[in-house]
């Protein structure tokens, strides 16, 4: 069941069958007969940019995972990005920030609900998570992409304004949020789910969260700006689930989260990751150093190797 979406029906058969096709091509095709070549991420890392769908697509060899990050799949009016928004329900297939080829979204009723994985919510005071169902796309090139979407609440016909810029550094995801926010909303920033037959262990420390499964694969969150000060503390947890993901019966998510947002606009960066090797959150915050000026508009990111980002 976590496999299937809403609408699967009478016509998922026709579909699937379609796979078979190939069957009917003769023995001496060329599909039968030429040799079989590697796919790119099993030659070297790579990491290209879809601007139409709003896509950044990035692999890397040594573990074999390709992530998509998602700044514009989902709602999308055939009119453009500036005619009205199209309305619906959200679906996890289509609205999450990122996905793997090793990992899937939490898909289970009550999960989607809670909307933890892959999504920057703005909780309201009674827990209810904004949803991400009509993404704007605002750039799309190399290694960024941004977008941004209308925040909601029940009985607020206000639309509070998420804005979110993926920048790629090797196998890490960099995402700068800027956002609006009523007072005492709550900011929570989930990072890629992932299932196995055990259930995944859990790590926390300060500003960070990582969930490893017992066969290897790591999906961590890490703060490096905005996620707490002296007078508001973050806090970092992993979220657990059953029978809510493709992948196994047993899922795990990690996240952070801000409560007591003070209203009006703010800055939150994190550093998400999804491997097969050990990661170590707390080194992997001297990966980066973010500079975000009181009132500037630019965050300025700079990497360890020398390469420097204004967002």
């Amino acid at each position: 069941l976590p496999a299937t979406q809403p609408y699967s029906g009478p016509a998922s058969p026709y579909w699937a069958s379609k796979a078979f096709l190939g069957l009917l091509l003769p023995a001496d095709h060329p599909v039968w007969t030429e040799r079989e070549l590697p796919l790119p991420v099993e030659e070297s890392d790579t990491r290209r940019a879809l601007p139409a769908p709003g896509w950044l697509l990035q692999g890397t060899r040594h573990d074999g995972i390709v992530r998509l990050i998602n700044h514009g799949s989902d709602h999308q009016s055939p009119q453009g990005a500036d005619a009205d928004p199209a309305e619906g329900a959200e679906d996890p297939h289509y609205a999450r920030l990122a996905y793997s080829t090793a990992t899937a979204p939490e898909t289970a009723p009550h999960a989607v609900a809670r909307a933890v994985d892959n999504h920057l919510a703005l909780l309201s005071p009674g827990g209810t998570p904004s949803r991400r169902t009509r993404i704007h796309p605002l750039r799309c090139e190399d290694k960024i992409a941004a977008s941004w979407y209308a925040a909601r609440f029940p009985g607020d016909d206000h639309r509070y304004r998420v804005e979110t810029t993926s920048v790629l550094h090797g196998p890490w995801e960099i995402r700068v949020h800027r956002i609006e926010a009523p007072e005492g909303a709550s900011v929570r920033e989930g990072g890629h789910a992932v299932a196995h037959a055990e259930s995944p262990a859990a790590l926390t420390g300060p500003g960070w969260a990582l969930t490893r499964t017992a066969d290897g694969l790591s999906s961590a969150v890490i703060a490096l700006h905005g996620w707490g000060d002296g007078t508001r503390q973050g806090t970092a947890e992993v979220a657990r689930d059953v029978q809510s993901n493709a992948f196994g019966p047993r899922s795990a998510i990690p996240y952070l989260r801000l409560d007591g947002h003070p209203g009006g606009r703010s800055t939150h960066v994190s550093l998400v990751a999804l491997s097969r090797d050990r990661i170590h959150p707390q080194a992997l915050r001297d990966v980066v150093s973010v500079r975000a000026g009181a009132g500037s508009p630019t965050v300025a990111l700079a990497f360890l190797d020398g390469t420097t980002i204004e967002v």
